[in-house]
């Protein structure tokens, strides 16, 4: 993957460098996130520091050991970063943008729609929304949602769905129509 760092220089970098950040996001350890990569911890640490020298930002926050044991935590510009891989491999591996929101949220129910009409109101907004052919599904959102995440129709979404109640009957029971 290529990098823009500024206006005129570009920067190449393998994907195990991102898989390597997602590792340390998804355990909170550097040495975990390492054997998942397949590599050694030095090399990993090696790994990271050259990013953070390249970028010129710091990526990955270390927490010594002791008796709360230690660990490593993403900083606010390895999760933008990690944003900007994870659209990018979007576009070559169809669902994998699912496969990160579930990793972040408990909710396993993601569906991708088609903006058929929003009915703004003052406070709440009513957004109509397109599955597949024949199948549409409404939401309520608030109406600042709506401005902060520019939704408007035609647009594309995910509808991300926790239930806390499924029910479920034999189809002998109910005729479908």
């Amino acid at each position: 993957m290529v990098l823009k760092l500024d206006r005129d220089n570009y920067m190449s970098v393998g994907l195990q460098y991102f898989e390597l950040l997602d590792g340390v996001r998804r355990y909170g350890t550097l040495s975990k996130a390492c054997r998942e990569v397949g590599v050694t911890l030095k090399t990993g640490s090696k790994w990271i520091r050259l990013l953070e020298s390249r970028l010129g930002v710091k990526l990955v926050e270390v927490r010594k050991g002791g008796k709360g044991g230690g660990g490593s935590a993403l900083t606010e510009h390895a999760y933008r970063l990690l944003e900007s891989y994870y659209s990018a491999r979007t576009v070559t591996r169809p669902g994998f943008i699912t496969t990160f929101i579930e990793s972040l949220l408990s909710a396993r129910n993601i569906l991708r729609c088609r903006i058929r009409r929003v009915q703004r109101a003052e406070v709440l907004s009513l957004l109509e929304l397109d599955l597949e052919p024949g199948q549409a599904l409404k939401a309520v959102v608030t109406t600042q949602s709506v401005d902060r995440l520019n939704i408007h129709e035609g647009g594309e979404i995910l509808a991300i769905i926790k239930a806390t109640e499924v029910l479920v009957a034999s189809k002998d029971l109910i005729r479908i129509r």
